[in-house]
């Protein structure tokens, strides 16, 4: 709904690390029920460490947060219907 271009694949590490050192890696986050967003602010692997925004929450993964808080606390509607009332 907000224009993104999103993919759900596996990333090889070799990816990742040249997307970072190329600049083309802007965010990293996960997401989960528990934790809703969960920014990573750098990868290390064997001798390479790539500081993504450095180091700071993204635009896009404050954006999510915000939204899935507001949904999940019923101050906005969930789009799609995809909130189910538990109980």
């Amino acid at each position: 709904d907000w224009g993104w271009r999103v993919s759900e694949r596996r990333l090889a590490i070799d990816e990742v690390i040249a997307a970072g050192e190329s600049g083309a890696l802007q965010e990293s986050f996960g997401t989960g029920t528990a934790a809703v967003i969960s920014p990573v602010g750098e990868f290390c692997y064997r001798d390479k460490h790539i500081q993504i925004n450095g180091g700071q929450v993204g635009e896009r993964a404050r954006r999510l947060y915000d939204e899935l808080q507001a949904i999940q606390f019923g101050h906005r509607e969930a789009p799609h219907n995809w909130r189910v009332s538990v109980g």
